[in-house]
C-alpha cells in the first residue's frame, strides 16, 4: 500500500509538473505516465480495501467526512485524486491535435496536483499520529514519504523516457533524480533519528546493518553512482530498479516495527 501510493502519486506529480513546465520535452513521456500512475493507484486502492477487516464494508468510509481525522481526510483525498488521475489517463490515450482538448487535459493536470500531494503525505501523518510503538515517534514519516514519492516518481519517469526513446527528457530527469536522491537523505536521516531508540530495541545489529546496506547503499548510493557514470540506458534502468528495491525495504521495515516490537 505504501509503495503503490508513492508510485502513483509521485509519478503523477512529476509527470504533470514536468509537462506543464516544459511540454516540448516531457509531453511524450508524460502521456505514458498517467495510465501507469492510474494502474498503481488502482493497486493501492485494492490493497486498502483488502486490508480492512471486512472488505465489503469499504464504502462506509465514505459516509462521513472528518477533516481533523487523517484517515478520513486521506480517504477523501484518494477519492478526489482518482478523478483527475482517471481523466488524465483517458485523455492521454486520445490522439493529439485538437487545441481545446489539450487545454482541458492541462486543466485536469493542474486540478490533480494538490490531491496527489495530499495523498502522498497523509499516510505518514496517519501512522505517526497513532499509539503504535515506533510509529508514534516517527514525526518525520509524513515528510519522508512525501519526498520519497517524488524520488520514485522521478525514477519512474526516467525509466519511461528511456523505454520510449525520449533522450532529451531522460537527460533532464537523470539530473533531477540525482538531486532528489541527495535531498532525500535529509528526511530519511531525520526519520531514522526518530525511530532509532525503537529500532535498536527491536532489531539485532546484523538486521540493522543489512537493512542499512539495502536502503542506503543499494537504494541510494549505488543508484546515485550509476546515474553519475553516464547516460547509458542499462545503467539508468538499473539505478531505477535499485531505488524501487530500497524504497520497498524501507516500507517493509516501517510496517513491521510494531509487530517486531511486541515480540518477546
Amino acid at each position: 500500500d505504501l509503495l503503490f501510493n508513492n508510485l502513483a502519486t509521485g509519478l503523477y506529480l512529476v509527470a504533470a509538473i514536468s509537462e506543464l513546465a516544459a511540454p516540448a520535452t516531457f509531453a511524450a513521456t508524460a502521456r505514458w505516465a498517467y495510465p501507469v500512475a492510474l494502474i498503481f493507484l488502482i493497486a493501492d486502492l485494492i490493497c486498502l480495501v483488502l486490508d480492512l477487516g471486512d472488505p465489503l464494508r469499504f464504502h462506509h468510509m465514505l459516509r462521513v467526512f472528518k477533516p481533523n481525522s487523517p484517515m478520513s481526510l486521506g480517504t477523501w483525498c484518494l477519492v478526489v485524486f482518482s478523478l483527475p488521475a482517471t481523466l488524465a489517463a483517458a485523455l492521454s490515450l486520445l490522439p493529439n491535435g485538437e487545441m481545446t482538448l489539450e487545454w482541458v487535459r492541462r486543466a485536469v493536470l493542474v486540478l490533480g496536483l494538490l490531491p496527489a500531494l495530499a495523498c502522498a503525505a497523509y499516510k505518514g501523518v496517519l501512522l505517526s499520529t497513532n499509539a503504535q510503538p515506533g510509529w508514534k515517534d516517527a514525526r518525520w514519516l509524513g515528510g519522508y514519504l512525501t519526498n520519497a514519492a517524488l524520488v520514485v516518481g522521478c525514477a519512474e519517469m526516467l525509466a519511461l523516457s528511456v523505454v520510449t526513446g525520449q533522450a532529451s527528457a531522460a537527460v533532464t530527469l537523470r539530473s533531477a533524480l540525482e538531486l532528489l536522491l541527495v535531498l532525500n537523505l535529509i528526511p530519511l536521516g531525520l526519520l531514522i533519528a526518530n525511530l532509532w531508540p525503537t529500532l535498536v530495541r527491536t532489531f539485532t545489529r546484523t538486521q540493522l546493518a543489512c537493512t542499512g546496506m539495502v536502503t542506503l547503499g543499494a537504494g541510494t548510493l549505488i543508484p546515485l553512482g550509476l546515474l553519475l557514470v553516464g547516460d547509458n540506458s542499462l545503467l539508468m534502468l538499473g539505478a531505477v530498479g535499485l531505488i524501487l528495491l530500497g524504497n520497498l525495504v524501507i516500507r517493509f521495515v516501517l510496517i513491521k516495527i510494531p509487530q517486531a516490537f511486541s515480540c518477546p
